[in-house]
């Protein structure tokens, strides 16, 4: 039986906002705008049309939704056992669960991510709540980030679940 551990993510109200009109906006456009715009004489070409016109916002609606539904109501899910975890990250498009072995892991960590480096440069964010925090699986490979921007508090007491749940 595994131990689960549900994580929601910290709601950002602007970006639920602004996505949430982009997402109305591009229905508007989809389903009212480009339809009136493709209108031709020929049935075939106005069909034609509307597919060419109407691919770009299918994109950006696609893009749209994707932050909406995430920022909105993502959860990371945690199933623990005693030899593997599963980390599914739920209403979070494109993406699959992802197993880790508990042999494959050295440690399990906290990271502070303010001040962040990748291969590109160095990246800094400045938020203005206190949730820069990341709880981090070390393996041969390098780390690995499973659970992003929470606090220090949160992310101390999802490794620690983890660490007694695996030791």
């Amino acid at each position: 039986m595994p131990v689960i551990i549900e994580i929601k993510n910290r709601t950002n109200w602007l970006v639920t906002l602004i996505m949430g009109l982009a997402l109305v906006v591009c229905i508007f456009i989809i389903l009212i705008l480009m339809p009136l715009i493709s209108i031709e004489e020929s049935y075939f070409l106005s069909i034609f049309s509307y597919i060419t016109k109407v691919v770009p916002f299918v994109a950006f609606f696609i893009l749209f939704l994707y932050f909406w539904l995430w920022n909105t109501f993502g959860k990371t899910i945690l199933y623990i056992k005693p030899d593997s975890m599963r980390v599914r990250y739920k209403n979070k498009l494109f993406t699959s669960s992802k197993t880790f072995l508990k042999q494959e892991i050295k440690d399990i960590q906290t990271a502070d991510f303010r001040i962040e480096k990748t291969q590109l440069g160095t990246r800094y964010h400045f938020l203005w709540v206190d949730a820069t925090y990341s709880v981090v699986l070390m393996n041969k490979d390098g780390e690995i980030r499973i659970i992003d921007w929470v606090t220090k508090e949160k992310a101390d007491e999802i490794a620690d679940r983890i660490k007694k749940i695996w030791n």
